[in-house]
């Protein structure tokens, strides 16, 4: 169960720390937002490149930090029976519907989304503004986060696995999965 809990702890660090530095992210958005509407109103000199910029950044920015969301539980979830459960039974129940959702979602996802960014990257492939930036990095940030949404998403199931072996067992030295 140490060996578990290490993983764990690693990947959400990683998380955490990947995380909190792309939320940083907003800030270079609303630089870029408030530069334009200076030029444009004040000095009637709109840029060509802002719009791709401000697009660019923030579909990094949400692809970056979807790891860190679920590991910090921001997501919507609707708990009527999951709250009632003994939390054995709240770790068999994410257990399943990790394995049922979550891993068929990111076994498409992240090897398709790699697909997509190598074939942007050995074609060339520019965005359609007139300023035509390339496409690839943005097409590498989402391969890179969709990495880590699966990586976060084998360290939740690690904690369910752990919670469910402890209460097996008998021990609690400190809970797994969502019941935590």
């Amino acid at each position: 169960m140490k060996v578990i809990k290490r993983i764990c702890d690693v990947i959400d660090l990683v998380n955490d720390w990947i995380g909190r530095i792309a939320s940083f992210a907003v800030l270079g958005i609303l630089a870029v937002i408030v530069t334009e509407v200076v030029l444009r109103r004040l000095f009637h000199s709109p840029q060509i490149w802002t719009m791709d910029v401000i697009c660019m950044t923030f579909g990094c920015y949400i692809i970056m930090v979807c790891a860190y969301g679920f590991q910090k539980k921001a997501f919507v979830a609707v708990d009527v029976l999951y709250a009632r459960l003994k939390p054995f039974a709240q770790n068999i129940l994410h257990l399943i519907t990790y394995l049922v959702f979550f891993v068929p979602f990111v076994f498409v996802l992240v090897p398709e989304s790699f697909g997509f960014f190598l074939r942007s990257y050995t074609t060339g492939e520019r965005g359609y503004s007139v300023w035509a930036p390339p496409a690839w990095p943005v097409k590498l940030a989402l391969f890179v986060g969709m990495t880590l949404l699966a990586l976060q998403g084998i360290s939740e199931m690690l904690k369910c696995v752990r919670g469910i072996g402890e209460a097996v067992s008998g021990t609690d030295d400190t809970k797994g999965g969502d019941a935590a």
